[in-house]
């Protein structure tokens, strides 16, 4: 016969078993609760991430769209405002060919001096409500962004070292942008210089 000791053991090994299968239950039953929520929070995140990508495509073809509007905004401002100049230009244009038809014989060189004067004035009054500045050169310091030395000319003044001597052909500039330099002479000190005009001397650099 089994004495009470042994009996005891046997019950408590029964009792354990009863509750590690409990247990086991228990943890079986939650297993798919949890797995269930990591499921629906990788869903959240892949759902998020795909309104994520939507809104990037949404705002990258906004820009896009953006970029193109301004570029042919632009490109129309600038059409409009070439447009608008060539049509102050006409009238310059008809006075230069009204002076070109007009016979030799029926006129002097003082007259056509006159006309073509008068077309000057105005080329330079339209360009200059353009916005069109000359570029001041002659007895300025020589300054490399407005002027380009086309000869030097020596002079024994030192004070006149590298200063426009004379201006070969003027410049132009439109607000901060250098259309075309001022073609100039350029004096340079040199001691015993010979202060010769360019028309007496080569004028060479």
């Amino acid at each position: 016969m089994m004495d009470s000791d042994d009996q005891r053991s046997d019950a408590e090994a029964v009792a354990e078993a009863e509750q590690e299968g409990g247990e086991r239950a228990e943890d079986a039953r939650e297993a798919p609760d949890a797995s269930q929520k990591l499921s629906d929070e990788i869903r959240e995140e892949l759902d998020e991430l795909e309104r994520l990508r939507e809104r990037h495509l949404r705002l990258a073809a906004e820009y896009d769209n953006y970029r193109k509007r301004t570029r042919r905004e632009l490109t129309e401002a600038a059409r409009r405002a070439q447009g608008d100049l060539m049509a102050r230009l006409l009238d310059a244009l008809d006075d230069l060919e009204r002076v070109m038809s007009t016979p030799a014989e029926a006129t002097t060189v003082e007259a056509l001096h006159e006309g073509v004067e008068l077309v000057q004035r105005k080329l330079h009054k339209e360009l200059a409500d353009a916005g069109l500045e000359r570029i001041e050169a002659e007895g300025e310091r020589f300054d490399p962004r407005l002027h380009d030395a086309l000869m030097t000319l020596p002079v024994e003044d030192p004070e006149l070292d590298e200063t426009v001597g004379r201006v070969l052909s003027t410049g132009y500039r439109l607000g901060d942008r250098v259309l075309r330099p001022a073609r100039v002479q350029v004096l340079q000190y040199r001691p015993g210089g010979t202060g010769e005009r360019p028309e007496d001397g080569d004028g060479a650099p």
